[in-house]
């Protein structure tokens, strides 16, 4: 990579106010860090601001008299820089960009107590050159991805197939530690308890990059100690050799750039000199090619108030569908057979389908059938002929003459006509219970005729 700008080390070193607000973004977020640290350095470099701990002041300390030249002079050289970042013809920035400044020295400005510029926020919001991507972005298609990554080491493979298949922003992987991965399951899961959005990720990575990753893990000690002694003098840190991939999002972007020209598949945008398949290109291919988009988000960490309900599923729901809706990112693995699997349970489902609706169809006909037998108790002319009775329920419910049952005796003693008690237990079990109470109500109106 490209020598740095500035001697971050040397300005950080003098101002106790900006290194303070940005160690806490270095804990929580790397990307962010950088991004910042660039966007406020740049700024007070711009003005030649040497001295900033004496420049930013606490608004709530000062008198009216001062405190109004000060937010003029604030004011003033924000407007400047920015039109600066988005107009100049030559050092203008592209697509979000400068919103990122706006955010960097909007939130050291507040963490620095130094207020009351609210007017100004929203007025460099609406003067900018907007907050959209204006990259022409590509997604790469299977061939593509397939010449891409026979351009990668062990490392660089393992680690664009985790983010692959997972679904996840660049910076997630390269922060990834083992306590975030758990690889005692076919499909290893994944789990950050925060996102972009503060709500917790939760995916997971198919059997093949799980292969890749587990080559890896067996060499990852030799790939580390080649990037210590490489880095050994331009480090400014120590190596956080707790990741999985020992290595800062700059690194993992400058190693997919030249994997992409070594593949002959690099190409940049014309307006903003990025990469038409950047590493958020496979971001892309995942949600593009997991087949419930619903899903697709929830995995890939697009967590919103109306999907955050989907992350309450148990770990075994959360397998079924990713295992289900995962079976396009296979990129080497040969996926006949897991689509052969997934037919053959498409056909089992359609089966099942079938016999239920035959067993409705079913349950619909014995429901008619016994309204039928209500009416024939109810109305039949001589209640008191067991045989009548018993042919008809013989006749209505199709029995051949071993599985006839007798429905009908007469106890001489009580003098009604009630089922067969060596029968009774057949009947309620084989038929239905209503049958026996139909009996009863029968033989309740026979006795009150009598």
């Amino acid at each position: 990579m490209g020598k740095s700008k500035f001697n971050y080390k040397k300005i950080l070193s003098k101002s106790k106010k900006l290194t303070s607000f940005l160690e806490e973004y270095k804990i929580r977020n790397d990307n962010t860090f950088r991004a910042y640290r660039y966007h406020l350095i740049s700024f007070f470099e711009y003005h030649n601001i040497k001295n900033i701990d004496s420049y930013i002041k606490d608004t709530r300390l000062m008198e009216k008299e001062e405190k109004l030249p000060y937010l003029d002079n604030m004011t003033k050289k924000i407007e400047k820089y920015w039109t600066y970042i988005n107009y100049d013809k030559k050092n203008a920035f592209k697509g979000k960009t400068p919103y990122v400044f706006l955010s960097a020295i909007k939130t050291f400005l507040i963490s620095q107590n130094s207020l009351e510029l609210d007017s100004l926020w929203q007025k460099l919001k609406k003067n900018g050159h907007g907050n959209h991507t204006v990259t022409n972005l590509a997604t790469p298609t299977k061939e593509e991805l397939i010449k891409i990554f026979n351009q990668a080491d062990l490392e660089a493979k393992a680690l664009f197939m985790v983010q692959l298949t997972s679904g996840l922003r660049i910076g997630k992987i390269t922060n990834m530690t083992f306590d975030n991965i758990d690889l005692n399951h076919k499909y290893p899961r994944i789990y950050f308890p925060s996102g972009k959005n503060k709500y917790p990720v939760k995916t997971r990575i198919t059997p093949e990059a799980k292969k890749f990753l587990k080559q890896y893990q067996e060499q990852r000690e030799k790939f580390i100690e080649i990037r210590r002694k490489r880095g050994a003098h331009n480090r400014e840190n120590e190596l956080d050799t707790n990741r999985v991939f020992a290595m800062i999002t700059g690194n993992a972007q400058q190693i997919w750039k030249t994997m992409l020209i070594n593949a002959g598949l690099y190409e940049q945008d014309k307006n903003t000199k990025k990469p038409k398949y950047g590493t958020h290109c496979l971001r892309r291919y995942f949600l593009s090619h997991f087949t419930d988009r619903n899903w697709g988000d929830v995995f890939a960490g697009h967590i919103t108030p109306v999907n955050k309900a989907y992350l309450q599923y148990t770990h075994e729901k959360l397998d079924e569908e990713y295992i289900k809706n995962s079976q396009n990112l296979n990129i080497f693995t040969d996926d006949t057979e897991q689509k052969e699997l997934l037919k053959i349970n498409t056909k089992k489902l359609e089966e099942a389908q079938q016999k239920n609706q035959e067993l409705e169809k079913r349950i619909s006909t014995l429901q008619d059938k016994f309204k039928r037998l209500a009416d024939h108790i109810y109305l039949a002319e001589s209640p008191d002929d067991p045989k009548q009775s018993d042919d008809f329920f013989y006749k209505e419910l199709e029995l051949d003459e071993e599985s006839r049952p007798v429905f009908w005796v007469i106890d001489e003693e009580e003098g009604i006509i009630k089922a067969d008690p060596l029968r009774n237990q057949r009947l309620s079990n084989k038929y239905h219970y209503e049958i026996l109470e139909l009996i009863k109500l029968k033989n309740k109106k026979r006795n009150q005729k009598h």
